[in-house]
């Protein structure tokens, strides 16, 4: 029996709570999954874990496993990244997970450059506009929007860039409800709210260094900006969204910036990846390029800001 094989094994199916979902993760059976933890109890001299038909329980025994376990295979991942680093070239799966619109549109361009400069690298991307556990669900890094949500101290947070927040609507709707002469008035105004914005429904603007903040509130919320900007394109209200989201519509001028002698909110782009003393070259590789990359393509000039 290979301990050490057994030991990842064992800890993903405690991180999964379920065999078969360990065996599909690892592209194994399920009683293979099975037979490796009976074969590490046997080793250890203890019952890990307790199954019945319907649930599976961690013994006292096998959390203090456990925990060893997850130690000893963080080392040996450690290890393996220590001499990858020093041969030089990154290769591997990298896994990141992004949020949604942003890895759609903006992610999804730069991975196919990144392949190309590092044939060695397979990418295997998961789109989610929910923080995931990166250690619990195996991601290398992630790619988030303004909150980087680290609940857990173990990761790290680098910003490697910003986008701006630009508050529009149609001429259409404007002209029908009017145009808002101050931050303040929007509270008169069908403020359309993408809900997993760090800023969803306080929207801000800046004039001479001062920040104004309001409040919003509308008739439709969504949990993708895409079904937002639908929302705003068809004269329903205002939105306030993220620069590439709306750039065809606003050269087109079929969006027109509500507010333009103020300067928008900027929500940042953090990497997000395991505090550990050896980053992998293909996490410091992808983050290096992306961050070039997002310099390279930002947008200049959608609006001048006031």
């Amino acid at each position: 029996m290979d301990v050490l094989a057994a030991m990842g094994v064992f800890v993903k199916v405690v991180d999964l709570k379920s065999f078969s979902l360990a065996a599909a993760e690892l592209g194994v059976s399920s009683s293979s999954v099975s037979k490796q933890i009976s074969q590490l109890e046997q080793h250890v001299g203890a019952r890990l874990l307790q199954r019945t038909t319907r649930r599976l329980f961690v013994t006292e025994v096998g959390e203090a496993y456990y925990e060893k376990c997850q130690n000893i295979l963080a080392e040996v991942e450690e290890a393996e990244s220590l001499v990858s680093q020093l041969q030089g070239e990154p290769r591997g799966i990298l896994k990141i997970t992004c949020n949604m619109t942003f890895g759609q549109m903006q992610l999804s361009k730069a991975i196919p450059e990144y392949m190309r400069l590092h044939p060695d690298v397979k990418v295997d991307v998961t789109l989610d506009d929910r923080a995931p556990d990166l250690i619990r669900d195996g991601f290398d890094m992630a790619i988030r929007i303004a909150d980087p949500h680290l609940p857990d101290s173990s990761l790290v947070a680098r910003e490697i860039s910003k986008i701006p927040m630009y508050i529009c609507a149609t001429p259409q709707y404007l002209e029908e409800h009017g145009t808002p002469e101050s931050p303040a008035a929007l509270v008169d105004h069908n403020c359309l709210i993408f809900v997993h914005a760090a800023n969803a429904n306080q929207w801000s603007l800046f004039k001479a260094g001062e920040q104004s903040t309001v409040q919003v509130s509308g008739d439709m919320r969504a949990n993708n900006s895409l079904v937002v900007r639908e929302s705003a394109l068809q004269h329903r209200g205002i939105a306030n969204l993220a620069d590439f989201v709306i750039e065809r519509f606003a050269t087109s001028g079929d969006l027109v910036r509500v507010f333009p002698s103020y300067q928008p909110e900027r929500l940042s782009i953090f990497a997000v990846y395991p505090d550990r003393k050896y980053i992998s070259p293909k996490v410091s590789s992808f983050i290096s390029f992306f961050q070039q990359w997002l310099a390279d393509h930002q947008l200049q000039n959608l609006w001048a800001d006031g």
